[in-house]
């Protein structure tokens, strides 16, 4: 799933407006009216001046356009959409049948419950084995806990037409909200968008068994992002407006309120597509990047000072921002002047005196993953094409920097739970592989394929494929890796779940029946599963130690399939 800060409005006009969006054959592409533009992730994936798209089409250059190229092509950020599961449990919506197939990934039985009219959107609950499912229609919410051979169910209502769900992270409130750009992805353009939810309400839910309750708020206009601190007291709505503070016990045992927004903009007339915020674990401070400023704001989010801002000017404009687990450090990615911006916030609003820089060689890197223990950072590049990353030591006071070459560019990357190893999914470089004439090294520019990358020694496997690697997800309890292959849906298309044995490289192909959308982790079950596109439904579970798999088909209790 595409997350592109800026530019979004221009795709959004785009799929409006019948953008042709025809498939690329990996060949021949025209710019002249009617062709097709090709199909793409990121900005290295397309044609040389050429942009990724929300929608997933490269976009040529708009003549004329005073923006067009300004600071450069946009890093994408590559959100890998996580299937909806507790640490036992597999839950799937059954809209057309108004209910919730759970399927339990020791025994593969499964459960069907009723839940309400046409349900598609779910979120499970951090630290259970229960379930939120939003019932769009009919305006409720269906909180679903498994508890023996029965399931707990407690409903409460909503606003009409919500389409998104947010749950804190401790598992104790939830929120229901309309996130206009969701609904234009999930109708392919704002003409196809069904029935509107508001743009500045949303719907506060406490999760508490017994105590479950439901208030509706006003916050700033339009939300398009909801963040959470650490110990799940506050949600940050961060709206056109700015951001919205929730205190989630307050307003649920108070009552139906507004929560106006603070300002984290220094100009009431920018552009809120040009502005993201990123808020720390304590809820305390929001770190702000504006695209075209060579600054970060920090605002002060809760206090007496609440509203203070502090601006701190950088060599030029950060086009990534990540912040320390604990709060205690913003890092922003200078990609024009190569360097790593390290912003001390531990004394409280920071000063140009609480900023380190750090150098980062020649390389260009405009993206920035964390380690899971927050002790590295792995920098890289999807608006270009460098075969590379960049490694930052952040214990270091020193910060030294390790780089890395690879034999592909970089789409995305992420690190298993350990932070020892790196799976690194590969931009497909434009044109066709099998094209006559081409060398060894455009062949393997213009495959799919991905990398394995020991983080200690930079040792890489690189991994051509057949279709492209879509989302991976890691095991938490054995070196194993699952990296997903969907070429579609014609016969004889790709369709297979690749197992990485991290501790040796070893790959291992497991063909599927059907072709595969999403994987995740059973760590209570020990088992990888794999959600599949099939009429009846149908999940595959993979043993984490053995590699044994078994499919659940059909997800009615009366006519499930287990192979």
């Amino acid at each position: 799933m595409h997350r592109i800060h800026w530019g979004l409005l221009t795709a959004l006009v785009l799929a409006a407006c019948g953008a042709d969006q025809a498939p690329y054959n990996g060949s021949d592409f025209s710019s002249d009216a009617g062709a097709g533009l090709p199909d793409c992730f990121s900005s290295n994936e397309c044609p040389t001046g050429f942009t990724c798209s929300e929608f997933g089409s490269c976009v040529p250059p708009v003549p004329g356009d005073p923006d067009a190229g300004g600071g450069g092509p946009v890093e994408v950020e590559v959100e890998l959409s996580a299937p909806t599961h507790s640490d036992r449990y597999v839950y799937v919506a059954m809209s057309e049948l108004d209910s919730l197939a759970r399927i339990d990934g020791m025994t593969l039985e499964v459960s069907s419950i009723p839940v309400g009219d046409q349900p598609e959107i779910l979120a499970a609950i951090p630290n259970s084995d229960g379930v939120v499912v939003l019932d769009r229609n009919n305006g409720t919410v269906s909180i679903v806990r498994p508890s023996g051979e029965l399931d707990d169910t407690r409903v409460v209502p909503t606003l009409a037409n919500m389409n998104r769900l947010s749950v804190d992270p401790t598992g104790s409130y939830a929120l229901a909200w309309f996130d206009l750009r969701q609904a234009a992805q999930d109708a392919g353009g704002l003409g196809g968008v069904g029935p509107i939810g508001s743009f500045q309400d949303v719907t506060v839910i406490r999760l508490a068994q017994d105590a479950e309750r439901s208030v509706d708020l006003t916050v700033g206009f339009r939300p398009r992002e909801i963040e959470f601190d650490a110990a799940g007291t506050r949600a940050f709505v961060v709206t056109d407006d700015g951001v919205s503070v929730i205190a989630l016990a307050d307003v649920v045992d108070a009552g139906p309120t507004i929560v106006a927004p603070i300002a984290v903009q220094d100009d009431p007339l920018a552009n809120p597509l040009d502005i993201e915020v990123n808020v720390v674990a304590s809820g305390a401070f929001a770190a702000v990047r504006e695209r075209f400023k060579s600054e970060l704001r920090v605002v002060q989010l809760s206090g007496p000072g609440v509203g203070a801002m502090s601006t701190i000017d950088l060599p030029s404009e950060p086009t990534d921002v990540d912040l320390a687990s604990d709060g205690s450090e913003a890092y922003a990615v200078l990609r024009d002047s190569s360097e790593l911006a390290i912003l001390d916030m531990s004394g409280g609003l920071p000063s140009d005196a609480d900023l380190q820089l750090v150098p980062l060689g020649a390389q260009i890197v405009g993206s920035m993953v964390l380690a899971p223990n927050g002790d590295q950072a792995v920098l890289f590049t999807n608006a270009s094409s460098q075969e590379g990353i960049t490694l930052v030591d952040l214990a270091d006071a020193a910060h030294p920097v390790q780089r890395y070459s690879l034999q592909k560019s970089v789409r995305s990357l992420g690190y298993d739970p350990t932070g020892t190893s790196l799976i690194v999914t590969h931009a497909k470089g434009f044109g066709d592989p099998f094209e006559n004439g081409i060398s060894f090294d455009e062949f393997i520019d213009r495959s799919f394929g991905y990398s394995i990358v020991d983080v200690a020694t930079g040792f890489d496997k690189l991994q051509i494929t057949t279709a492209d690697p879509g989302t991976f997800s890691f095991s938490t309890t054995t070196p194993r890796a699952y990296v997903l292959l969907d070429g579609g849906d014609a016969d004889g298309a790709t369709a297979q779940t690749h197992i990485i044995e991290l501790d040796t490289g070893v790959v291992r192909i497991q063909t599927m029946s059907s072709p595969p959308e999403s994987v995740g982790i059973l760590p209570n079950a020990g088992m990888a599963f794999v959600n599949q596109r099939h009429p009846l439904g149908r999940v595959s579970f993979i043993n984490v130690v053995t590699d044994a798999m078994r499919t659940v088909t059909g997800f009615d209790l009366n006519s499930r399939i287990v192979d």
